[in-house]
């Protein structure tokens, strides 16, 4: 997935396809987190949804699942 990169001279957003991609999911899921006001946050540019790198990066983290020893 070499657009997720995040090198300054990469790309720094991607569509909601790259964005499901990244987080293993359907695309529907993301439409309907989006719907529910759940998931990570995008940014709408005209009517383009876009996810910032930096923001499914964070969202993935903040679901890890720590188990109890």
């Amino acid at each position: 997935m070499e657009a997720l990169k995040h090198p300054t001279n990469q790309k720094r957003h991607c569509d909601e396809f790259a964005a499901a991609e990244y987080l293993n999911l359907k695309v529907a899921t993301m439409r309907d987190w989006r719907f529910h006001k759940k998931g990570p946050v995008y940014a709408k540019f005209g009517k383009s949804v876009r996810y910032p790198i930096e923001s499914l990066e964070k969202f993935a983290a903040e679901c890890r699942v720590r188990m109890a020893a």
